[in-house]
Order: C-alpha cells, then sequence, then structure tokens
C-alpha cells in the first residue's frame, strides 16, 4: 500500500506540472503571430475563488472532514455536489472559468508543498 505521504507529492507532482503546461501554454499563444489565438484573459476572482477550492479540497481530504477520505460513497458525493456547484452557481464567462482551473490546480501546488513537502500531513493516518 502507498503511503499517504507519497500520494501527497505525488499529487503535489502532477499539479505542478499541469500548472507550468498551462502556464506555457498562454505564454505560447501569446507569442504567436496569429491574432485569432489570443490567451483567455485571467480573471482575479476566478484565480482566488480556484485557488480556495483547489487548497479547500485537499485540505478536507487530509483531515478526513466529513469522513471524504475513509468512506468512498461520501468522497463521490461531496464530488459531485462540487461538480454542481461549480455549474450552477458560479459565473460561465471563458475567463472566470479558465482562472478557476488554473487557480486550482495552483492552490494544490501550494497547500502541497506546504502540507507533504515542508511538513507532515494533517489527520490521521
Amino acid at each position: 500500500m502507498v503511503s499517504r505521504r507519497t500520494k501527497a507529492v505525488a499529487e503535489f507532482g502532477i499539479a505542478l506540472l499541469t500548472a507550468l503546461w498551462m502556464v506555457s501554454m498562454r505564454r505560447l499563444l501569446r507569442s504567436s503571430d496569429d491574432e485569432s489565438h489570443e490567451p483567455t484573459p485571467l480573471s482575479p476572482g476566478g484565480l482566488a475563488v480556484g485557488g480556495a477550492w483547489g487548497a479547500g479540497q485537499v485540505w478536507a481530504y487530509d483531515r478526513d472532514s466529513w469522513k471524504v477520505r475513509t468512506n468512498r460513497r461520501r468522497g463521490m458525493a461531496v464530488s459531485l455536489l462540487s461538480i454542481v456547484v461549480e455549474r450552477r452557481l458560479l459565473p460561465r464567462t471563458e475567463s472566470f472559468r479558465y482562472s478557476l482551473g488554473l487557480g486550482r490546480v495552483l492552490g494544490v501546488v501550494v497547500y502541497r508543498a506546504w502540507y507533504g513537502l515542508v511538513r507532515p500531513l494533517p489527520g490521521d493516518d
């Protein structure tokens, strides 16, 4: 069985690679000569909501809030609820959605850098 810390480090690596890929695609689009491929402008609100959302998800998982880690059905229900909230309550603009995705990834990177690399994981094993 893989330890929680190993999973956290892997999650950090995947989130970091995803964030680097997203930023490099933005730079590539910005540097292209084709005017029709301008990158989506970033929304500060989307970045903030996404960052809090991404960090909040891994925070809840680490602390096993609402038994999302130990009870698979509850974890699935919380995941489905988060999808419904994202689709129904948050703005639907392209800028906000892109920024929300980037913010979520950055939130996971920051949280996992602190809890997983620098400090031990919170919660029981």
